[in-house]
């Protein structure tokens, strides 16, 4: 027996990041993308730039790429108390000097469709799920993991002083996969009938 066969990860199936979240449509998305457009240009911020606009409701985790039908089935088979949600995004804010964002009108719908995704992800899928133990902050990122803290006062005076006031209706869910560096929507769900 030669030592490569020792290593797990010769044998391990290929595994693809996911995530679940609302989408925005495609006319708040291209603003929101001029806005992280500005900050590449600005303070060269690229990660932003890998996903579309969007709400996160289960964030990022791993699972074997060969098994995706079972996340499939787990998103359509989700349905929520709640029907079509008015999101409300309100100008900007920020998590401490690291993460920029649009900021979401504190909304009880919303955050209801947060914890049944969760409740039913977690059932469906066990502990690839992490249960979030911060409180539900909705936002639509701008700028995060490479927003050097000396550049975010700058860009935070940039944003501070402008408006920003869009709305749109949610109703689906989407499952995202990373693929080659961006997330690229895979399929989505209605979550009521």
């Amino acid at each position: 027996m030669n030592d490569a066969s020792k290593d797990p990860q010769r044998n391990a199936k290929p595994h693809s990041m996911y995530y679940l979240a609302i989408v925005c449509p495609e006319q708040v998305d291209e603003k929101v993308r001029q806005l992280k457009l500005w900050m590449q240009e600005k303070f060269d911020c690229k990660v932003a730039l890998k996903s579309p606009a969007h709400i996160t409701l289960i964030p990022p985790f791993w699972f074997a790429a060969e098994k995706e039908d079972i996340l499939l089935q787990a998103l359509h088979g989700f349905k929520s108390s709640e029907h079509a949600i008015k999101i409300e995004l309100n100008d900007f804010a920020h998590f401490s000097n690291r993460v920029l964002f649009i900021d979401i009108k504190p909304n009880d719908h919303l955050a209801g469709v947060r914890q049944e995704a969760e409740d039913h992800f977690f059932n469906k899928l066990g502990t690839i799920i992490k249960k979030e133990t911060r409180p539900f902050a909705p936002h639509i990122t701008i700028a995060n993991r490479d927003l050097k803290p000396g550049d975010f006062k700058t860009a935070w005076e940039h944003f501070s002083a402008k408006q920003f006031e869009e709305s749109f209706i949610a109703e689906k869910i989407s499952l995202l996969r990373l693929d080659q560096g961006k997330w690229h929507v895979v399929a989505q769900n209605k979550w009521f009938s």
